[in-house]
């Protein structure tokens, strides 16, 4: 994944609604069939406004916020996915692209989009024996994401009060915990579901993605 995919506002919602835009960057986990637009680098221009409207109307972000000032970080992978985060940045994405979802919609949105990462955890570590660490998570983050320091990313991470790292290390971590599971996945799950005749490397990629979501959502 390039560092300019990394910006973009591109967000993970399974269930009833699968494509909806998230900020910073593109998540491997997606499932959308038809995903909408990515926002372009022009949107950045009103993130700090949009940011500032859903604090406003999210006051409970802010304890994600302090949590992160004191230097917490869960124990556990499932711990760090943070319903209120989702809708957070489902908020901001409403915001920026002018859509007119209620609040309980997005809440739902939210809700169903950390239950989906949970269980793909889950599934991964029974079925497959695969555990993300920690460690592994610092990692990428060192390798493919705070290297990666622009106007926008600076202007995003002032917005919410953090430092860049305070932003890649702890604020969006939960984004780099399915990063990692889905690259530990990927050649265990090509095996199962191997490329087709005349399949693209994309199309591959991408229908892998589908029929292991598909099996989270039937394990609900």
């Amino acid at each position: 994944m390039t560092g300019n995919n990394r910006f973009t506002l591109t967000m993970i919602c399974f269930g009833f609604v699968i494509a909806a835009s998230v900020l910073i960057k593109q998540s491997a986990s997606s499932e959308q069939n038809e995903p909408k637009p990515e926002i372009t680098v022009r949107d950045y221009a009103q993130m700090n406004v949009a940011v500032e409207d859903v604090l406003k109307e999210m006051p409970e972000i802010t304890e994600e916020l302090e949590r992160i000032h004191l230097g917490h970080i869960e124990d556990e992978m499932e711990e760090l996915l943070s319903v209120t985060k989702a809708e957070f940045r489902i908020r901001v994405e409403n915001n920026l692209t002018k859509q007119e979802h209620s609040a309980e919609f997005m809440r739902a949105m939210a809700e169903k989009e950390t239950d989906r990462y949970v269980d793909a955890l889950r599934i991964a570590r029974e079925e497959y024996g695969i555990h993300v660490a920690e460690e592994e998570v610092t990692e990428f983050i060192k390798k493919n994401v705070a290297n990666i320091r622009n106007k926008e990313k600076k202007n995003y991470a002032e917005a919410l009060g953090l430092t860049l790292y305070q932003l890649d290390y702890q604020f969006d971590r939960d984004f780099y915990v399915m990063d990692v599971l889905w690259e530990r996945l990927t050649p265990i799950v090509m095996d199962e579901y191997p490329k087709q005749n005349g399949e693209s490397e994309q199309s591959h990629s991408q229908r892998i993605k589908e029929e292991f979501f598909s099996r989270v959502a039937e394990s609900e």
